[in-house]
């Protein structure tokens, strides 16, 4: 596992539950530029980021395009989960229904 996509998306779930539920309440998809406290911020890449959050709880999902895994992390649970998805998509990067969806079926503890 690439520990920068790592390290990125533990970012973007701390930026994102600082946000509150004004920004991701209902799913939301980071592929590009998003402005967060004054900066910007983008993830690598290619790489996609699909949250749910509220002011106490988040579920994340995160991939690379020519990837062939998807990663989930929530704040109920320290580790991060992964899963498959078909190189050359981001289809299978999805914002979790609820801020509060444990690990999807098949994913795998790392």
């Amino acid at each position: 596992m690439d520990k920068k996509l790592m390290i990125k998306i533990c970012f973007v779930v701390a930026m994102v539950m600082a946000c509150g539920t004004a920004y991701a309440a209902n799913g939301s998809t980071i592929s590009g530029v998003l402005s967060l406290g004054g900066g910007s911020f983008s993830p690598s890449n290619n790489v996609q980021i699909a949250v749910t959050s509220t002011d106490s709880a988040y579920a994340c999902q995160a991939g690379h395009l020519q990837g062939d895994k998807v990663y989930f992390t929530n704040n109920a649970d320290p580790r991060l989960y992964y899963g498959t998805k078909t190189k050359g998509t981001l289809s299978g990067v999805t914002a979790p229904t609820n801020a509060t969806d444990s690990v999807p079926s098949g994913f795998t503890s790392l």
